[in-house]
């Protein structure tokens, strides 16, 4: 496979064409208030969550994809430096949070936020979010690891400051969002949250904490843009070769294998 930079290309632009149809969809049912509801909020009913659910789920493939063709980019460049099992701990560890980040996008996606199971979709949403941006910071800790020899600095730079930024937003998303439910559940007795007006108590903390979710979503997908140029000058081989003459014969002898990056898919 060449021309790997599509890929974190096209997870980025799925993922907002997603969020954008289904934020329109949910304005123009009046299902959310147009002013910045939580990302879940627009894909929670139907119609929209049905378009929600399917596309966030391939979106999460994607970025599975992303994150382990990086993994991969990362280590063909370790078996040139043997010396160095930092950079090998680093890109495991980074690839672990990157998958957990993956699985709690599809979390989301299954498990919509006005359902009977919410603590689910809330567990998923901080999958994605904690784990997306200590990714953000391991990623760009292994970038610093890795310069000047494979990458240069203002990669390093522009990875660092989209990991604080991501950080930073999601600081003000949990702060803000307890502020705000803690004044609604003070004040107000009613179950919908899902349409706040100005007049309500804690407004003002909810659309803070709604932003910094906005904020923290588009950092955190805009560092895969990162990989782009990267992923362009690297090729992903994918061998299959028979062990048999005959799909009834029994494999005799154990297969010789190369020691090389392709031997395994998590080596």
């Amino acid at each position: 496979m060449s021309h790997l930079g599509l890929l974190p290309i096209s997870l980025v632009l799925l993922a907002m064409i997603t969020v954008g149809v289904s934020y329109i969809i949910a304005v123009v049912r009046n299902d959310v208030s147009a002013a910045f509801p939580y990302i879940s909020d627009t894909g929670s009913q139907r119609p929209e969550s049905c378009i929600f659910g399917q596309f966030l789920n391939i979106a999460a493939f994607l970025a599975f994809c992303t994150m382990y063709v990086r993994y991969k980019a990362v280590e063909a460049i370790a078996h040139n430096t043997v010396d160095d099992p930092k950079l090998c701990k680093l890109n495991k560890g980074a690839t672990f949070l990157g998958m957990i980040a993956a699985l709690g996008v599809s979390v989301v996606a299954n498990f919509q936020a006005r359902t009977n199971v919410e603590i689910v979709h809330v567990v998923g949403a901080g999958m994605t979010f904690i784990s997306g941006v200590l990714y953000c910071f391991v990623q760009a800790g292994l970038s610093y690891h890795m310069c000047p020899d494979y990458n240069g600095l203002y990669i390093c730079r522009v990875r660092l400051a989209l990991s604080i930024s991501s950080l930073t937003a999601l600081i003000v998303t949990i702060a803000s969002a307890g502020l705000a439910i803690n004044e609604w559940n003070t004040h107000k007795h009613t179950e919908d949250k899902f349409k706040w007006a100005p007049n309500d108590p804690g407004y003002v903390s909810h659309i803070v904490s709604t932003v910094g979710e906005w904020i923290t979503a588009f950092t955190f997908l805009s560092f895969f843009f990162t990989y782009v140029q990267e992923f362009n000058k690297f090729e992903l081989e994918i061998r299959t070769r028979p062990l048999v003459r005959h799909l009834d014969e029994r494999i005799e002898q154990p297969v010789n294998q190369e020691i090389n990056e392709r031997t395994k898919l998590l080596a």
